[in-house]
């Protein structure tokens, strides 16, 4: 029974009438702040934006110990893409953060973003991939650790920034505001949304091109069964473009599903703490 209640309120599953998040910690001075605004204005058609091919990496001996740590995440992101449902499925056991039917490519959001921050240095290597199936940061909800679960298995708040905004992942400020390679985010589904319609998600942002684009290896589903690919995230200069416009506008709502319209928490890792 604890695991029927968990994916009620669980990332990649549908979380039918959960509550908004209630922010309760001031963010940094470095990082976006929380004040609410109304969710961008859906359009009427979904504009197909092809991803960039990856940025040139020049010789690792050209790059500084940043950009080293970087093109190693990216790297190491490439290794969970998965074309089909099948392939998908197929890469969520290789990660083996559950067992039995419940390991699948539809609920292996949070467990992925932790495979690949292993994989690329950016989490110990024996961060345990199954510590975030089924994590659920919500405040007000009792049956939620997530909060603790974070801090104590992945992202200590003496190293971390934590960073809750109201606002919606579409309407956001993304070009005041950019993500950086690393960061961690959980996006949250607003209240009232159909249980078929809304869910809650991970991701880990695995890249950031010259022109400011950021980018995200992640599972979703565009109508044939869940798949991993690279996503554009958000373009500094193109409004309404990317997947956290796409995640948030009501014309899509039956094709893609819907999360980040309650807002999002975004972990950094403090400036002090990088090597």
């Amino acid at each position: 029974m604890l695991l029927i209640s968990l994916l009620a309120f669980s990332a990649c599953v549908v979380t039918p009438n959960t509550p908004s998040p209630s922010p309760s910690m001031p963010p940094a001075t470095q990082t976006p702040s929380r004040t609410p605004t109304p969710t961008a204005t859906a359009t009427s058609t979904r504009t197909n934006t092809p991803i960039p091919s990856a940025t040139p990496v020049p010789p690792t001996a050209t790059l500084t110990l940043q950009q080293q740590r970087e093109a190693r995440l990216f790297e190491a992101s490439l290794h969970y893409l998965a074309d089909t449902a099948e392939e998908a499925d197929l890469v969520a056991r290789e990660i083996d953060f559950a067992s039995g039917p419940h390991e699948s490519a539809d609920n292996a959001c949070g467990p992925l973003t932790v495979a690949i921050m292993r994989d690329g240095g950016y989490l110990p290597e024996d961060a345990n991939p199954h510590e975030m199936w089924l994590l659920c940061p919500r405040e007000d909800i009792p049956e939620c650790h997530g909060l603790d679960i974070l801090d104590k298995y992945f992202f200590p708040r003496s190293d971390y920034d934590y960073v809750f905004v109201n606002e919606s992942v579409g309407s956001y400020d993304w070009a005041k505001n950019p993500l950086q390679p690393g960061d961690w985010l959980y996006l949250f589904v607003r209240k009232g949304i159909s249980k078929y319609d809304g869910f809650d998600h991970m991701l880990v942002v695995t890249r950031v091109d010259e022109r400011g684009r950021a980018y995200s290896v992640t599972n979703i589903n565009k109508g044939e069964g869940f798949i991993i690919q690279e996503e554009l995230l958000y373009d500094p200069r193109r409004a309404g473009v990317g997947l956290f416009s796409e995640l948030t506008n009501d014309q899509l709502r039956k094709e893609l599903g819907m999360t980040g319209t309650a807002g999002f928490l975004l972990i950094r890792a403090k400036a002090s703490s990088l090597p």
